[in-house]
């Protein structure tokens, strides 16, 4: 949809694509990532974060946007804050592992890492390893969200 063929995907550009805005901001709790304001269609991302934090909570928001855009206009302060929260962490919010999904899976998609997966392994004695450090740098993403990907696609 976006024609997006290489790595790394410029969240930005898919957000705008879908009709919002990406706008940094200082928060002042520093534990607070972004939020989605769907009136404004604007996704407010904390300045101070990494870019591949920032990058994850464009994803993340965008997710919402697209996944859950009725239930956060009917219900805006359930859905009004993304607090850090690693993407492995357990997590009983359904809406929100949802969102995690989404902004994996956009960021790493399966047909990408799969190509650049191949070039990341590294053979030891005891067996092959993948790189994630080397595939997170392709992506421009943590390597959290590397394991991830490689957990939930090929059972790594």
């Amino acid at each position: 949809k976006n024609f997006v063929d290489n790595p790394p995907v410029n969240i930005t550009q898919v957000a705008s694509n879908e009709g919002l805005r990406v706008q940094y901001a200082t928060f002042n709790d520093d534990e607070v990532a972004g939020f989605l304001n769907p009136d404004r269609k604007i996704i407010y991302v904390n300045h101070k974060d990494s870019a591949v934090r920032q990058a994850f909570t464009i994803a993340h928001e965008l997710g919402h946007w697209v996944l859950h855009k009725e239930q956060i206009q009917s219900h805006p302060n359930k859905y009004a804050v993304l607090f850090r929260r690693a993407i492995g962490e357990p997590n009983e919010d359904a809406i929100e592992k949802e969102a995690n999904c989404f902004a994996a899976s956009l960021l790493v998609p399966k047909d990408m890492l799969e190509r650049y997966k191949k070039q990341a392994i590294i053979s030891l004695k005891d067996g092959d390893v993948i790189d994630t450090a080397y595939l997170a740098d392709i992506f421009a993403v943590s390597k959290d969200v590397i394991g991830y990907r490689l957990k939930n696609e090929f059972g790594y």
